[in-house]
């Protein structure tokens, strides 16, 4: 064997001493150790310290160096078992604690914070003897401790978060005030103290919150706040009167600048929306809405003036603003119609017509409407349009009118026209003095033509009929009569062109064409006498004069004197003139000059008559008077 191999057995078995040793002085140290501390736990029992003696009878049977006094230990172990069981759970307990408070997780802290005070509940009232160990065992984990630096880290916490919630303008999470409210009220001093710093910070960041959202204009997300953080605290019985209070401070504030700057649309707006929100919230605020309810009077009176004012555009939209906080369906649906009535164009805009008009005229409660308008596109297109009761538009149009013809105006014919049928009367130039007159009755829908004729004028008679003064294509002297003929007026003859009078009248009518009927004395050409009633006329004209009754038209211009049989009755001179001198415009013929004899062909009643001596007087005398003279035109 050489020396290296020598050295090496050598080193090798010292070194197996030395690990021997080192194995023989751990075993030493740790049979001492038990026997330590099995004398440790044994006085500590002696002490009825049993939650320490425990612990040290617990350390020793984890030393298994030594087998000591093991059925002491065991005895004393199973005695010790409630406390042992006890410790256990708790320990666990308070690890959990820690763990979830280190976490920042509140709500698993405080499920772990309710098993440990369901853990004392049952520990404190079915462990017997060594309940009175529970405290003992909390202290000695430092359970109270740990409890109260993470209540106190949490209070904390979300202190810090209501602040960080403001900068960051997140307003949506409350769970910090929920979960504050959480905490016991020991771990802020006792219940008053909680109540004072828990409702000063809430109503600091309540406040805080309505305050911007009002400021940065968001008034419905201000009422939605306020009555969902009623509803929370009120689920939670906080009595948080501040929320209500600084609502309606900035409620009014927002109203009464909307009154201020003459906004009735913002101010409903905003008083539909607080009254909304005093429903939801079940609150009343009589001062508010008495407020509110005096401010909407007065804009009402001012939309009535406006009315009154005919501003009707302005009062319309007050009206209508106003309505959004209550029914204003009446004064709104008249003040409509009243400026629909003023300005009938309106009506066609609500029947969707396009275009620009003319001519257009109107009014209210005809034709079975509210309102009517009339009036002309720029293609002649005549509309009608009336308002019906439930403010529909019924129209009546018609495409028919010859373009080009300008019109010059269009009416309502009042004498044709009905409830139920209207005439429409359009008057258009002709380029000369005549005007071209078209009429259209409203029917189905359409205005129908009723009559269309180029005249200088036209009268309407009771029973319909048109007589129509200088109709083109007739003599200017002849009236045209047109009569109704179903749908239509036609064309039915000319008027004659003169009036019917009784022989008794006809000095009221000079230099007018009159017929009437008389008794001719005795027949003859160029000129006769004639009488009805002690009535006498001188009829002349190129024509023969039959003797008997006859229809005489003719035209009484001037008077003559010739001796007429004594009469009862003569008819009276004219009074106009005097007996002596002729008719105004007429020639100075030698019959007419008062005083000269009678002309030289008298015509005598008494030889254009049979003999009626029986039954008159014979010894009648002749009479010098004035006799009206008729140009006779025609003898029927």
């Amino acid at each position: 064997m050489t020396i290296k191999n020598t050295l090496t057995l050598r080193n090798l078995y010292f070194f197996l001493c030395i690990v021997l040793l080192l194995l023989i002085g751990y075993k030493g140290v740790h049979i001492y150790q038990k026997i330590q501390t099995m004398a440790q736990a044994e006085r500590l029992y002696a002490q009825k310290k049993l939650v320490q003696a425990e612990e040290w009878y617990q350390k020793a049977s984890r030393n298994h160096s030594l087998l000591y006094k093991e059925a002491l230990l065991a005895s004393r172990l199973q005695e010790l078992a409630p406390i042992t069981s006890m410790k256990q759970n708790l320990s666990s307990l308070d690890q959990r604690l820690n763990q979830v408070g280190e976490a920042g997780d509140f709500s698993a802290f405080m499920n772990v914070y309710a098993e440990l005070l369901d853990a004392e509940e049952k520990l404190t009232g079915h462990q017997g003897s060594y309940a009175s160990y529970y405290d003992e065992i909390v202290a000695f984990y430092g359970i109270p401790d740990d409890v109260k630096r993470i209540f106190l880290q949490f209070i904390d916490l979300f202190n810090r978060q209501a602040d960080e919630q403001l900068e960051e303008l997140q307003y949506d999470d409350n769970s910090f005030k929920w979960n504050l409210l959480r905490i016991p009220d020991s771990f802020y001093g006792g219940e008053k103290q909680k109540d004072e710093k828990l409702l000063s910070l809430f109503q600091r960041y309540d406040e805080t919150v309505m305050t911007r959202l009002a400021g940065a204009g968001h008034y419905a997300e201000l009422l939605n706040w306020s009555h969902a953080i009623s509803s929370e605290y009120a689920s939670r019985s906080v009595k948080a009167a501040w929320v209500s209070g600084k609502t309606d401070e900035l409620v009014l504030a927002m109203l009464q600048k909307d009154a201020q700057r003459e906004r009735p649309a913002d101010f409903v707006s905003h008083a539909k929306g607080y009254r909304d929100y005093l429903n939801r919230s079940n609150q009343q605020n009589s001062d508010m809405l008495e407020y509110i309810q005096n401010q909407i009077n007065r804009w009402i009176l001012a939309a009535d003036e406006m009315v009154t004012e005919q501003n009707y555009e302005e009062a319309v939209a007050l009206y209508e603003a106003l309505s959004g906080y209550q029914d204003m369906s009446r004064p709104l649906q008249a003040a409509k119609l009243a400026w629909t009535i003023h300005d009938p164009i309106r009506l066609f805009n609500m029947a969707d017509i396009q275009g620009s008009f003319s001519y257009v005229s109107g009014g209210g409660k005809r034709f079975g409407g509210l309102a009517y308008a009339i009036g002309v596109d720029e293609g002649n297109i005549i509309y009608l349009a009336v308002l019906n009761a439930d403010e529909s538009v019924q129209l009546f149009q018609n495409h028919d009118f010859p373009s080009e013809i300008a019109i010059r105006q269009v009416s309502i014919e009042e004498s044709l026209s009905t409830e139920t049928n209207p005439v429409v009367l359009v008057e258009g130039g002709t380029g000369t003095d005549l005007v071209w007159y078209s009429a259209y009755e409203a029917r189905a829908s359409n205005l129908i033509p009723l009559f269309q004729f180029t005249a200088e004028s036209y009268q309407i008679l009771p029973d319909k009929s048109l007589l129509v003064t200088n109709f083109e294509g007739a003599s200017p002297e002849e009236i045209a009569i047109f009569e109704r003929q179903g749908d239509q007026y036609g064309f039915t003859g000319f008027q004659p062109n003169y009036t019917d009078i009784d022989i008794a009248d006809i000095e009221s009518h000079r230099n007018k064409k009159v017929r009437f009927t008389i008794n001719i004395l005795a027949g003859g050409y160029g000129e006769a006498l004639a009488e009805r009633d002690g009535h006498y006329v001188i009829l002349r004209g190129e024509l023969d004069f039959p003797a008997g009754s006859a229809s005489i038209i003719g035209t009484f211009s001037e008077y003559q004197q010739m001796e007429i049989p004594g009469s009862q009755d003569p008819p009276a001179s004219d009074p106009t003139e005097p007996e002596d001198m002729p008719a105004e415009g007429d020639s100075m013929e030698e019959t007419d000059i008062p005083g000269d004899s009678v002309p030289t062909e008298v015509i005598n009643p008494e030889d254009a008559q049979p003999d009626n001596s029986e039954s008159r007087d014979s010894t009648e005398t002749a009479k010098l008077t004035q006799v009206p003279v008729i140009q006779v035109e025609s003898v029927e």
